[in-house]
């Protein structure tokens, strides 16, 4: 997959709604991480943990509050801050010292993690923990949960995790905007009767609505999903047989799978995960400890009942 610079994503991150483009830059050779798409961990050691904390953010994730509106004032001047600190103090950058909320071990092993990759990869610093990883902890995460981590402000993921987040839901939806470009290109080329690059970039953000958080559609300001698909349709006519299929977007929504989980193995690396319900009972997950117990304590979460499930899987195989 292309990685774009740090420079480039935050300097494209925001654009009006139909703007039709392609962004060419440099690869960035990153061997010490990976973008790529993690399935969920099979191998030997791997502990997979559903933790009263984490169980809550997927709770709050799921939620309709999450990622709120508000969150998008002075979105723009949280990555920037955060941009100049790094470039500025590398590895002493004050934001990278702030911990999660959870006391877990794994929790805190995957913050680090994160950091750990916002340096080695986005900026070519050395690592701030040593002892941590620095694989992309999100790279399984499809653009809905990107989305509502980045403009979470409520503190459940730190300033590293968001900016990690938010710079790797942006890689991937430049991505997007050059395929989609790329076949506008081929269809204007086979037919000039309509104007295939500005159907295509509406309908492209139309889609990309659907995936956005209330802090994320706060802050780009777009019009409705439905009035973009109106704008490309009435350009073809209102012809719906003439509507071309679209890229495929890396990972666009597994929202099938609402179970956010973290995952890590006996190495220290891991990763956020979604995960189906039933995978929790399958055999491709073989647990040890399934313990379930859901606390209704409304006058302290009256929107979000906790839910917990403890998990432990260990020497998988067994």
């Amino acid at each position: 997959m292309t990685n774009f610079s740090v420079e480039g994503l935050l300097a494209y991150r925001s654009f009006k709604a139909g703007t039709a483009s392609s962004i060419i830059q440099r690869n960035v050779d990153q061997p010490k991480s990976s973008s790529g798409l993690q399935s969920v961990a099979t191998d030997l050691g791997v502990k997979v943990t559903l933790s009263p904390a984490a169980t809550k953010i997927s709770l709050l994730l799921k939620s309709e509050s999450a990622g709120k509106a508000s969150a998008a004032v002075g979105f723009d001047e949280f990555l920037e801050s955060n941009h100049r600190q790094v470039k500025a103090h590398g590895k002493n950058a004050d934001f990278l010292k702030e911990v999660p909320q959870d006391p877990s071990p794994e929790r805190q092993a995957l913050a680090q993690q994160a950091a750990n990759y916002l340096l080695s990869h986005h900026y070519g610093e050395e690592k701030i923990h040593s002892r941590r990883s620095a694989e992309n902890p999100f790279a399984a995460l499809d653009r809905v949960t990107l989305s509502k981590i980045s403009f979470d402000d409520s503190g459940l993921f730190t300033a590293a995790e968001r900016q990690v987040a938010f710079l790797e839901m942006t890689n991937r939806d430049i991505l997007f905007r050059n395929a989609t470009y790329d076949l506008a290109d081929e269809l204007q080329r086979r037919d000039g009767s309509a104007p295939w690059f500005q159907v295509t970039a509406f309908l492209r953000d139309a889609q990309l609505i659907g995936t956005m958080s209330e802090g994320e559609k706060a802050w780009r300001n777009w019009p409705p999903a439905a009035e973009l698909e109106a704008f490309a349709a009435s350009m073809l006519r209102n012809d719906p047989c003439r509507e071309p299929t679209l890229p495929e977007y890396q990972n666009l929504n597994n929202q099938d799978k609402p179970i956010l989980a973290y995952m890590v193995g006996k190495d220290g690396s891991g990763s956020w995960q979604n995960v189906a319900v039933e995978d929790l009972a399958s055999d491709t997950l073989p647990l040890r400890l399934i313990h379930s117990l859901i606390e209704k304590n409304k006058a302290t979460q009256p929107e979000h009942p906790w839910l917990s499930l403890y998990l432990s899987i260990d020497n998988l195989g067994r």
